[in-house]
């Protein structure tokens, strides 16, 4: 069985990882580094540190030569302004990913997005561009980033974009995986992106989670 650390355990992704992590046989210990408690950690194998994402140094021993790091961090420009967008999504996950790489944690899963661009005009693509970048220059053993596109989920902050895209989006499903994924999908995706032997960057789009999703086994 392997052993893992989650950052995000509390947004719409992380959310849903926890709640498969604790059912999952394939994990035996999972450490959550989070600001808040997460409710969804039930069982023995969860350990729940509160943490300074300022200061992630601090919980090295917390994560020291565990298996797999789970990146589910994120915020948007509306909710915390550009600035602090920038800080959680490029220098929080930054945080998360140097700790990993320092204390011999070998596989990276990180959810990025659909259309992340480092030369892009556009902040968000362009900071998810820049992470998946700089993440890959660690060079972690295997690394390997998810790219959904529209992320259908009950969040409890209003997000109007998210609600009018899965509004027309829903029937495109029907004939296409290209466009949208459940945050179970995608965090399922990312608990089978970690049972593989190969090594190296992968690539994982929507079409590929919603795919690799269907594939579950505890």
């Amino acid at each position: 069985m392997s052993t893992a650390f989650v950052v995000g355990a509390t947004g719409a992704v992380g959310s849903e990882l926890v709640k498969l992590l604790a059912d999952s046989t394939k994990f035996s210990k999972v450490v959550l580094l989070a600001r808040r408690s997460v409710d969804a950690a039930t069982g023995d194998k969860f350990i729940q540190k509160t943490v300074d994402f300022e200061k992630l140094e601090e919980n090295s021993e917390d994560v020291r030569n565990l298996d797999v790091a789970f990146c589910a961090l994120g915020t948007t420009r509306g909710k915390s302004g550009p600035d602090g967008f920038y800080k959680v999504d490029h220098d929080y996950v930054m945080n998360a990913a140097k700790l990993a790489k320092e204390n011999g944690v070998k596989q990276f899963v990180l959810v990025s997005s659909g259309g992340a661009d480092e030369t892009s005009r556009f902040l968000y693509m362009k900071t998810k561009g820049e992470v998946e970048k700089e993440i890959g220059e660690l060079n972690f053993e295997k690394f390997v980033i998810m790219r959904p596109g529209l992320i259908e989920t009950k969040r409890q902050e209003f997000r109007l974009g998210e609600v009018v895209g899965c509004v027309l989006l829903k029937p495109l499903k029907l004939f296409s995986n290209r466009f949208s994924s459940s945050a179970t999908e995608i965090a399922q995706a990312m608990i089978n992106a970690t049972q593989t032997d190969d090594t190296g960057k992968h690539i994982w789009d929507n079409v590929k989670i919603v795919e690799e999703a269907k594939h579950y086994s505890a």
